[in-house]
């Protein structure tokens, strides 16, 4: 477990130096804008085209594996999302955005980057799949949820809302991920071999992707703060850190599921909340504080329980 943790602790080192330089106003708005483009448009897409490329399509294929995480990704957020209905305040929207906290996890930004150095860079290869799901499946159902709860909403209906389901599914389907994944995908299943040259380029584009996205992770984590009247988000994130994993890992197992793949989804469910989460939670004006704060203690809480899990399942 210890050399587990000496492997965590420069990526969250890193996550500390995101929020010092943002706090400190080291990095701008402008700044972490094009440094979020870098990872997002370039050098994360680099990471997932070279490996999905290069990885046999029966393998990315994997049914059993796609179908098991989805299970896992509904169950829990109507479950939980129905619960905190009844446990909270008993409003539809308060409802899914419960139910998104507990399952929507920060794979892009921070497993690939975490896993790939504690576990192995082909780690990437699972990962991209369960992100596929979350931003094509995930995040079009629930904004479509979000919004279909707020119809009668006083504020929705005097503003226009610029997140709606079909604005969300084509962000999705424009996302730079989403593109690198279809197209190693396609060059998989073709059976295209890309050049020496262009790997290596993709490689070297991809390195920057970690370090880069754990420093953006903690510039996000910048102005959050840990408030009181703070259940909901103490909600949101024990079934996030602890249910979502347990259920990936019993649906996985139900589903004989390859042995490796089920530590690399169990982990990948282990992540904090995104915090997407926040910037939904703010554009549909629902529990935007506790979203918010879900994400800074997932973050925190997740220093201690990623390496114990990664020791545990090891």
């Amino acid at each position: 477990m210890l050399e587990t943790f000496i492997k965590i602790i420069p990526l969250f080192a890193l996550v500390g130096l995101g929020y010092l330089c943002k706090k400190h106003k080291i990095v701008g708005v402008i700044s972490l804008k094009y440094l979020t483009r870098f990872v997002m448009y370039l050098s994360l897409p680099a990471v997932l085209l070279g490996k999905l490329a290069s990885t046999d399509f029966e393998t990315l294929l994997d049914i059993p594996f796609l179908t098991a995480y989805l299970i896992s990704l509904i169950s829990v957020m109507f479950t939980f999302g129905l619960v905190g209905y009844f446990l909270f305040e008993k409003r539809a929207n308060y409802g899914v955005m419960l139910g998104l906290g507990g399952v929507y996890g920060n794979i892009g930004f921070l497993a690939i980057p975490l896993l790939a150095v504690t576990v192995g860079e082909w780690t990437s290869v699972p990962l991209a799949l369960m992100l596929t799901l979350d931003l094509l499946i995930l995040l079009p159902f629930s904004s479509f949820l979000l919004q279909l709860s707020n119809t009668n909403n006083t504020y929705f209906a005097h503003h226009e809302n610029n997140f709606t389901p079909f604005k969300a599914l084509k962000r999705s389907l424009l996302n730079p991920l989403i593109i690198s994944i279809i197209v190693g995908l396609i060059l998989s299943a073709w059976s295209i071999t890309l050049p020496a040259s262009v790997i290596e380029g993709l490689a070297l584009l991809g390195s920057g992707a970690g370090p880069c996205a754990m420093f953006i992770v903690g510039t996000a984590l910048f102005g959050r703060s840990m408030k009181q009247n703070s259940f909901a988000a103490i909600y949101m994130s024990t079934v996030k850190l602890a249910i979502m994993p347990f259920v990936v890992f019993l649906m996985m197992t139900m589903f004989q599921v390859n042995s490796v793949w089920i530590l690399i989804a169990t982990l990948g469910s282990a992540m904090p909340c995104a915090a997407v989460l926040g910037v939904m939670a703010e554009e549909y004006k629902t529990l935007s504080h506790q979203a918010s704060t879900a994400v800074l203690l997932t973050t925190v809480v997740s220093v201690v329980t990623l390496p114990l899990l990664i020791h545990f399942l090891k």
